[in-house]
């Protein structure tokens, strides 16, 4: 080889090497980028997320509660989109005075986005899964939004891998942005294989900030009477998450509402009680309101007006403040609230102040 040849020689393996070195690079980049953070949350400050309704003719809605109480809240999550079958992303309620006040309160707004119709249709194609990861990026940014709540529900369980794929998808498109990606699962435990079995906690886990488990519903409208949100069962399911996710990537729901019963045994439909409604239901009938500490729950009796006998199961704040020590004993990254103005005030008594 003359001197010209291994002069050529040279510059193309320089070129070479320097073309490698770029791509190994900007392969390190998006993989940081992409990354979720170490921490999701600041060191040492409890999560207290609301969840949030608008409010409509007659209902005030959750606006009153987040007003009197926003001083104990780190994030508010609305309902206010709806991802479609065809990657699509609805907007069914956005706020922007909302968001404006939150963040005037340092508050992250963390809206929920629900699968349209509890379909299933837009995890099954990658092409749809990547279409909607980048149309909740461009709701995120226009918004002026925190992140998301993902919150797909009724599920079918074939749908597992593409759930974690597409909560992965949702992260590539978020996290070099800086915004959290929370998924809201059901309990692992006591729960039909049917309602759960698309939650992949460990592989959700690994790429979601946080998942927030949905403790309650364990008796349910259409099933017979008894307590929504048992403390063992809710406990059992505390520590079944932690042997797959991290403590500080967890968050408890707590369901501030309760169920009312025909007194027959039998299963429902039963009516949707506020924690405020059920109080006030007990009150109008002058019932006495029953703690049961074997479940940690409120029960009453009372007869209606046409002289039939209804059983009321509810949360109560008693109830609420034993599952928000567990949170804390657990070291879980803090609790969730559904749904702010479901709560009576006197809730708020043991929930810590973060402003």
């Amino acid at each position: 080889m003359n001197w010209q040849d291994w002069i050529r020689h040279h510059r193309r393996e320089s070129a070479a090497l320097t073309a490698g070195v770029v791509i190994v690079l900007l392969l390190l980049i998006g993989w940081l980028g992409h990354r979720r953070p170490a921490a999701p949350f600041p060191p040492g400050q409890f999560q207290v997320e609301g969840f949030y309704e608008n409010p409509s003719p007659g209902d005030p809605g959750s606006r009153p509660s987040f007003d009197q109480h926003w001083q104990h809240l780190t994030m508010v999550s609305p309902l206010w989109f709806s991802v479609n079958p065809d990657g699509s992303v609805t907007d069914t309620g956005y706020d922007n005075s909302l968001v404006s006040q939150a963040h005037a309160h340092h508050i992250g707004v963390i809206p929920l986005f629900v699968n349209a119709n509890g379909s299933s249709d837009v995890l099954w194609t990658r092409s749809t899964r990547l279409k909607a990861a980048a149309a909740i990026r461009r709701v995120v940014v226009q918004d002026r939004l925190d992140g998301i709540n993902l919150d797909f529900e009724l599920l079918n369980p074939s749908s597992r891998s593409d759930l974690s794929k597409f909560v992965g998808d949702v992260a590539k498109q978020l996290h070099p942005l800086h915004k959290k990606v929370l998924v809201s699962v059901f309990p692992l435990l006591g729960v039909p294989t049917s309602i759960n079995g698309a939650y992949d906690y460990r592989a959700l886990g690994r790429t979601a900030d946080a998942l927030i488990i949905m403790a309650y519903d364990h008796h349910y409208s259409g099933g017979p009477p008894g307590p929504v949100a048992p403390y063992d069962w809710v406990a059992s399911n505390v520590r079944q998450a932690l042997r797959l996710v991290p403590a500080n990537r967890i968050i408890l729901a707590i369901g501030m509402y309760g169920y009312d019963w025909l007194n027959t045994g039998g299963p429902g439909p039963a009516s949707t009680v506020s924690d405020v409604e059920a109080k006030a239901l007990a009150q109008s009938h002058h019932v006495p309101i029953t703690y049961i500490p074997s479940e940690s729950q409120n029960r009453f009796v009372y007869q209606s007006s046409t002289g039939s006998s209804h059983v009321v199961w509810f949360m109560g704040d008693r109830s609420a403040h034993a599952r928000i020590r567990l949170a804390q004993a657990d070291h879980l990254a803090g609790i969730a609230l559904w749904r702010l103005g479901m709560e009576d005030s006197a809730f708020w008594k043991n929930v810590p102040v973060t402003r």
